[in-house]
Formats: C-alpha cells, sequence, structure tokens
C-alpha cells in the first residue's frame, strides 16, 4: 500500500503506483490489468480517472519495451480497509474483456517466480515462450509451445505439449493431463509456478 503526499488522490499518484506494481525486471510480460483499491469517499473523484491511467500505463509500458498480453485497463474500486490518502494496486496478466464479475477464474491464479501473478480464465491457456502462446515466460529452457492448462472454473488440469525439457507437477514429470489445486507446484523447464486460490 503506497502512502501518498497529500490526503486527496490525484492521477499521478495513482498513475506511479501502478508503475511500481507493474515493474518485471528482465521479464518482458508486463500486467495489462490493474485493480485500484481507494477509500470509498475518494472513489467517484479517483473512478473518473481510470480512462486516462489505462492509456498513460499502457504508454509507459511501451517505453520500457515491456509486453503485455492485452489491452491495458484499470478498474477503480472502494475499499474499507484503505485508508483515505493511500492507494492499493493489484496488478496481474489477464484478458482485458474478461469482466471481473464474470471471470470463471477468479478464484485460482499462478505465482511466477519473479512475483508476478496470472489470473486463470476458463478455458484453454498455453504457456510457452513463443507469440503464440497465452502465458509467456522469457526462458531459454521454456518451449515455444511448453504446456497447455485447461479450467472449467472448478478444476485446474495443466498437460505438456511435447516441451523440450517436459512439464512437472510438484516435480513429478507430467504425463497426460494432471489436475493441480492451491499450493501445488508446476515446473515448465525451469521455471516453477505456483499454483494459489
Amino acid at each position: 500500500m503506497t502512502r501518498l503526499a497529500r490526503m486527496s488522490l490525484d492521477r499521478l499518484a495513482i498513475l506511479h503506483a501502478m508503475q511500481r506494481e507493474a515493474e518485471v525486471g528482465e521479464q518482458t510480460l508486463a500486467p495489462n490489468s490493474y485493480l485500484v483499491l481507494v477509500a470509498p469517499d475518494e472513489h467517484p473523484h479517483a473512478a473518473g480517472h481510470a480512462p486516462a491511467l489505462a492509456a498513460a500505463q499502457a504508454e509507459w509500458l511501451r517505453e520500457q519495451g515491456w509486453e503485455v498480453r492485452d489491452a491495458v485497463v484499470v478498474d477503480v474500486q472502494p475499499d474499507e480497509e484503505v485508508p483515505p490518502g493511500e492507494v492499493r494496486v493489484l496488478a496481474d496478466v489477464r484478458r482485458a474483456r474478461t469482466r471481473r464479475a464474470d471471470e470463471a477464474g477468479r478464484g485460482i491464479g499462478l505465482l511466477l517466480g519473479d512475483g508476478r501473478r496470472y489470473t486463470m480464465q476458463s478455458g484453454t491457456t498455453v504457456i510457452g515462450r513463443g507469440r503464440q502462446a497465452d502465458l509467456r515466460l522469457r526462458d531459454e529452457g521454456v518451449s515455444r509451445m511448453h504446456a497447455r492448462l485447461q479450467y472449467d472454473g472448478r478444476a485446474l488440469t495443466v498437460a505438456d505439449l511435447g516441451s523440450t525439457n517436459g512439464t512437472t507437477v510438484n516435480d513429478q514429470p507430467v504425463s497426460g493431463a494432471v489436475q493441480v489445486a492451491p499450493g501445488d507446484t508446476i515446473g515448465i523447464g525451469a521455471v516453477t509456478l505456483t499454483v494459489e486460490p
């Protein structure tokens, strides 16, 4: 949570908080979805900045040379736990056109080794290094189309797609589709993803 210099939130302060949350180091795929939580009294004012914040964040990400999976979206919501003058930003990689309220995968996600989070959506998600992958991992040990995740809103399974270095679940090689649950780890080459609620 970021303490702001002034008691009232302004667009620049929120944008700086979003930029700090987007830092991805050497990775090239940055978060494209930002949930901005503010005090209820400040919500009406801050919510009006959402379109401008999305445009400014998209431009900043381009300047950094980072890629995003889909359009940059900003959702400003009130939160009773956020004190006045403060802002909390949650950023993740997701399909921008999926409304949070309708997202089947809102209860499960993946924690990447660099701290990024990927929220699961219903359907198929391909993990790999290539441009066709839904979730791109920048690691030479990851094949272009490495593994496939399948999620129906209840069960999440992972299957290897004939990758060079294989896929594991809890350090056990994957053969066929294997169901995973929160707390399990998925090994994609040398990259570890942790399933979390």
